[in-house]
């Protein structure tokens, strides 16, 4: 199978192409910067020894409809994977990324000879609350996604954790090393982190198996875990020595309201998810993906195996 990843250089994409190629598919990353792109590619464990150099890294110029049908075809995908993604920015900023860039992908897949498998993966956010730019630009994606014509699977993966991650694993590493973290105390939120390689395995079977076509699949870690409790196994796992400290839920909200009227408007957003569950049902992707996530602990061990 010739597999086609855009944001394949990043944490997700490049255990993509390493497990793609484990599964003997020829694998081409498109990306903006060719050069940065190939040496992304060997910063990934999984692809050293050489490996890195099977994966093919060609131009991305989203803007440029030719060009891209014209990589596409010289490609002759059979699955065409989009991870690339914008995670912050403004509104205007996020569509341009998130909404847009998928309508330009999406066109030039349509145009091949071969229509091939489109898999977008978005995010647990977009039904999750509250809602966010980044969430909305995703959703609007997914909507283009499921009136293309194009036979399509789309992934909603929760929290990804797992080693590598230079985003959301090391920014809580970092806030664990010492000190003290202040949580809301009282709140329902629970939430599924699931480990990378359970995302990666769930990705490629969507490629290819027939059940997944016209689908969409949430992708959550096996039970919920309270926020402080994740974030206590994951400054264990990793040898932090934060001490995590509880306020009260409605001391907090008057907190974040205070905030609020001062212009600092963030508060807002973490009362309202602590104030309220995230649990992720990920029934149907056991069942047509054989989806199967494992334990926090086993992940964990897995992302910080030297300690």
């Amino acid at each position: 199978m010739n597999v086609v990843l855009t944001g394949g250089t990043g944490f997700l994409g490049r255990r993509v192409a390493a497990a793609a190629l484990d599964g003997g598919h020829a694998v081409t990353v498109l990306t903006r910067d060719v050069e940065a792109g190939r040496a992304a590619l060997a910063t990934e464990p999984r692809l050293g020894g050489g490996r890195a150099e099977r994966v093919a890294v060609l131009p991305l110029a989203w803007e440029d409809a030719g060009a891209l049908q014209r990589t596409l075809a010289g490609c002759a995908p059979h699955a065409v994977v989009h991870l690339a993604a914008r995670i912050t920015g403004t509104r205007d900023e996020l569509l341009a990324a998130n909404l847009a860039g998928t309508a330009h992908l999406l066109r030039a897949a349509a145009a091949l000879a071969r229509a091939p498998r489109f898999v977008h993966v978005s995010s647990f956010a977009v039904e999750d609350h509250p809602p966010t730019h980044y969430s909305d630009s995703k959703l609007a994606a997914e909507a283009l996604v499921g009136a293309s014509g194009l036979p399509w699977t789309i992934l909603r993966p929760a929290l990804i954790y797992g080693p590598g991650d230079a985003g959301n694993t090391d920014a809580l590493v970092a806030k664990l090393r010492g000190g003290t973290m202040w949580l809301p105390r009282g709140g329902a939120a629970t939430i599924q982190p699931v480990f990378v390689d359970d995302v990666v395995a769930a990705l490629l079977a969507a490629c290819e198996r027939p059940a997944a076509v016209g689908r969409t699949y949430r992708l959550g870690g096996p039970e919920p875990v309270s926020v402080r409790d994740y974030r206590l196994a994951v400054r264990d796992a990793s040898g932090g020595r934060a001490r995590l400290r509880g306020i009260p839920l409605p001391l907090f909200a008057v907190l974040a309201r205070a905030l609020a009227l001062a212009g600092k408007r963030g508060a807002l957003g973490v009362l309202a998810f602590h104030g309220r569950d995230h649990a992720v049902e990920s029934d149907a992707a056991r069942r047509e993906l054989s989806f199967r996530p494992r334990a926090l602990a086993e992940g964990l061990a897995l992302t910080f195996p030297s300690r």
